[in-house]
């Protein structure tokens, strides 16, 4: 029998939070760019000519995609599977050769500690505060995340291991320049639950900028940083620093560089989400008011640990089956019944990881050897640079909602009542704190914090402790040889009979390539179950 999601267990489809992977309108995202290189502190600027832009501020946006998408009717699939590969779409038509899996209802905490060596390695973060910083704060999270334990037989957040540091008052709750509450909400739940599923001991304080904008942002950081609240910061927002409107203000830039370097020589490791929107390509759907493509920042800034993103198999009893790099098309089950529109291998490119060269950041020094020089003198454009610049992402996770986390928040549902509800979600946003999660267990393993990670981080290229991710090493992918993984969202019959389906391909995220070796979809690659040995 195939498992219904468990969205239907505890409250009916719900209503789908606004995804803001990308969307930029003339008050809304923000980006800072970068400043100063770790080792010989260059002028971050580019050697290609690129359009000027007047400087402004943008406002910073969140990273997190539902596996419904943007099916504003379902929070989660009538039909999906308990681990990768479980069940395939039998009334879908077949694609790519054959039958396709059913979509992940989303992964539990168990099967992504399994998978990552977390179970192995028995470390769970004791000893070690991770701070969250997002903007707005739920009022509902430490229920909601109890709540969610309990759902799913984890370990509870024991007072004081959960606190929360809130401004007294919030800014842009009804101009439009930020999403709503509601979605930084479903943010704060996905960031707080991921932590804790990946460092069940660990501590976790939550920091609430009073708003998505550069200052109040930085002014949660700069908490963190005077107050030495933890040592391990995970963001999972962004901005694309060039926009249709305006470029980012240099000076804002530098501030948030010189605060993450200060923060990092003083041990504390900062780790933020590259995007979901790729290269941000003004051709895409999710690229709306990029002036070009290019990355995302805070990411890109040399000072922190770009997280990007991974389509993870999870096989049964937690089992490692394999990760591609995330970038999804998607086709939609066509009136008729009988076929895809756009066809298999043809449907329009929805999301993937961030990641790319950035015009604005020089190659550190850590990059050097182990980024390959066409790519770091290749801008995501086209042009060429005379120097290296710097390339994104350092590291990535689990990020596709295909194969997304079960996040349990309290929210509006369909029916217009308030309630809690789980549904998978995924996007970088997941990458970054299942990441920060790990590196609290690691910090536990090696009895100190680590502060700047990069240098620590590519001393470690080629070695076991990552995971060389590809575009199609999904183990038994589709499973047909020579065709790429794809899976099956099925949302059953909509109010009017119609039965709704969607046809996910994987593996490709655009002008982003994964391969052999450091790419600029996985980095580094994935962390394996040798990882968390590695830092001993």
């Amino acid at each position: 029998m195939v498992r219904r999601s468990t969205w239907a267990v505890f409250l009916a489809a719900g209503a789908l939070i606004a995804v803001s992977q990308g969307a930029v309108s003339e008050t809304a995202p923000r980006h800072t760019g970068a400043a100063a290189e770790p080792a010989r502190a260059p002028a971050p600027t580019t050697t290609a000519t690129t359009t000027p832009h007047i400087a402004r501020h943008l406002a910073m946006h969140t990273n997190h995609i539902r596996l419904t998408d943007d099916d504003t009717d379902y929070i989660g699939p009538e039909k999906c599977s308990d681990y990768y590969g479980e069940y395939t779409a039998r009334t879908v038509p077949n694609a790519f050769g054959g039958r396709n899996p059913l979509a992940v209802c989303g992964y539990t905490p168990a099967q992504l500690r399994y998978a990552y060596g977390v179970t192995q390695s028995h470390d769970r973060g004791k000893g070690v505060t991770v701070a969250i910083v997002d903007a707005y704060a739920s009022p509902t999270m430490l229920s909601d995340a109890n709540h969610y334990a309990m759902n799913h037989d984890e370990r509870l957040l024991s007072p004081g291991q959960y606190r929360e540091v809130v401004p007294p008052s919030y800014n842009h709750l009804t101009d439009g320049e930020c999403e709503a509450p509601a979605s930084w909400a479903v943010e704060e739940a996905l960031d707080v639950e991921a932590v804790h599923a990946m460092a069940p001991e660990a501590n976790i304080v939550y920091v609430a900028a009073a708003s998505c904008d550069d200052t109040d942002l930085m002014a949660a950081l700069q908490t963190v940083v005077d107050d030495h609240l933890a040592t391990i910061v995970s963001d999972s927002w962004g901005g694309i620093p060039h926009s249709v409107y305006g470029d980012e203000d240099p000076a804002t830039m530098a501030a948030y560089s010189a605060l993450f370097q200060r923060g990092g020589q003083d041990g504390i490791s900062f780790l933020f989400a590259t995007g979901d929107c790729g290269a941000a390509d003004p051709t895409a759907q999710c690229g709306t008011g990029s002036a070009r493509p290019q990355t995302q920042y805070p990411a890109q800034d040399p000072w922190v640990t770009a997280v990007g993103g991974t389509s993870l198999a999870i096989g049964p009893y937690g089992r490692y089956v394999g990760e591609a790099g995330w970038g999804d098309r998607r086709s939609e089950l066509a009136p008729s019944g009988g076929s895809w529109s756009p066809s298999a291998g043809t449907g329009q490119w929805r999301f993937g990881g961030g990641g790319g060269t950035s015009e604005d950041v020089p190659q550190p020094s850590y990059q050097a050897g182990v980024v390959p020089l066409g790519l770091s003198t290749t801008l995501l454009t086209g042009q060429h640079t005379l120097e290296p610049m710097r390339v994104l992402p350092d590291v990535a996770m689990d990020a596709d909602p295909m194969t997304g986390f079960m996040t349990g928040v309290t929210e509006k549902l369909p029916n217009g009542k308030i309630g809690y509800a789980e549904s998978a979600i995924g996007g970088t946003s997941l990458a970054t704190p299942l990441y920060a999660g790990l590196v609290a267990d690691a910090e536990q393993a090696a009895g100190h914090p680590f502060g700047f990670l990069n240098p620590a981080l590519y001393a470690l290229a080629g070695s076991r402790a990552f995971h060389d991710v590809t575009a199609t090493s999904l183990g038994y992918d589709a499973p047909r040889y020579g065709t790429p993984p794809a899976q099956v969202v099925d949302l059953g019959a909509d109010g009017k009979g119609a039965h709704q389906a969607r046809l996910y391909q994987m593996g490709d995220d655009g002008l982003l390539s994964a391969g052999v070796g450091f790419d600029d979809v996985t980095g580094l690659g994935s962390p394996s179950q040798s990882y968390l040995r590695s830092w001993d």
